[in-house]
């Protein structure tokens, strides 16, 4: 089984055993468990949507389809800004 293994500071390794024995687990199982939930978090902030063919040519159409503007939405656009009045 692959291992890993890292460097940290008296007073790191300190606060890690402390919560470790909070938890009651080992040091090694409690970095383990921490960094875990840290990983799942992070996969978690950048989720993958997959789409089949249809959906994917669907969604690919709805982004190469022309925008159809609201008339006052035109008109806000089409005025000259503030700044350069």
């Amino acid at each position: 089984m692959p291992q890993v293994s890292f460097r940290a500071s008296d007073e790191r390794l300190a606060r890690i055993d402390r919560a470790a024995a909070v938890r009651g687990v080992s040091r090694a199982e409690f970095v383990l468990l921490a960094s875990e939930a840290a990983a799942i978090e992070t996969l978690n902030e950048s989720p993958v949507i997959s789409l089949d063919d249809k959906a994917w040519d669907d969604f690919v159409a709805a982004l190469d389809a022309p925008v159809d503007m609201h008339p006052s939405v035109k008109e806000r656009f089409a005025r000259q800004p503030q700044w350069d009045r």
